[in-house]
């Protein structure tokens, strides 16, 4: 009788420890899974937060950068001839009635839009997925419509650019390709010889532009020669360190325990 007693404590005692680990796991994975779901909306609200910053920061511009509007500067640059001046004058003003027009037509709906992404929150229809999809079809929309006005405005530079001679354009973007290659490579200690070197490799690329080269739009020129620089032109020292500074910062890791 007193082993049966003892075997059925022995029972009580195993259950019971078998209630309780079961207990806790399950309270273990309930806690994991709430973990997780805290980690996905985290992630979808970044994905917002992304999305609606890149929109916040499209404009459109309120004047055309353009290398013909400073009529004296380009006239001083690369002296152009009378009728020159008449052809640029004409498509310049054809340019600005374009601009115009396509503002006329879509300002306010571009402005509507920006105005929607800003009454956006995260989670404000009840859904973050659909928050997110309505967030980034209004950026993808305000980027199509920026497009669209950019695509007017460089089709009529390049038509004057086309007016001047092969020369001409070369003087034009010589000094601006010029000007952003050495900027980029000065701090690493150029030699004389060097910045000649560049200066020619500058001077060629503005003679094949076809263009107006924008320094501060990301010139495919500048890039071009930029790479030119860094695998014909500098020592190999240079182009570590010049390497080095194009490295980005790693992110600090989490502490661990």
């Amino acid at each position: 009788m007193k082993n049966k007693r003892c075997l059925l404590l022995v029972a009580l005692v195993a259950l019971s420890a078998f209630a309780l680990s079961t207990h806790t796991a399950a309270g273990k994975s309930r806690e994991e899974d709430e973990e997780k779901d805290r980690e996905r909306e985290e992630r979808a609200r970044k994905e917002f937060r992304k999305w609606r910053q890149a929109g916040m920061v499209i404009e459109l511009p309120k004047q055309v950068p353009s290398f013909a509007n400073d009529a004296e500067k380009l006239n001083q640059q690369v002296a152009l001839t009378e009728e020159q001046k008449a052809k640029i004058d004409k498509m310049r003003g054809l340019r600005d009635k374009a601009l115009a027009s396509w503002d006329k037509a879509n300002v306010k709906k571009f402005d509507a839009l920006k105005t929607k992404l800003e009454k956006l929150s995260p989670g404000s229809s009840g859904s973050m997925a659909r928050d997110i999809k309505t967030c980034k079809t209004i950026v993808e929309y305000m980027h199509k419509l920026r497009k669209a006005r950019d695509v007017i405005a460089t089709g009529y530079e390049r038509r004057m650019f086309a007016v001047l001679t092969a020369e001409q354009r070369r003087k034009w973007n010589a000094p601006i390709i010029t000007e952003a290659v050495l900027g980029e490579f000065e701090p690493f200690g150029l030699e004389e010889a060097q910045i000649g070197r560049i200066k020619s490799l500058c001077e060629a690329r503005a003679g094949k532009c076809t263009s107006p080269v924008n320094a501060e739009a990301g010139s495919r020129s500048i890039e071009a020669v930029k790479k030119q620089v860094y695998l014909r032109v500098l020592t190999i020292k240079q182009r570590k360190e010049y390497a080095a500074t194009k490295k980005p910062e790693k992110p600090a890791g989490k502490n661990r325990r």
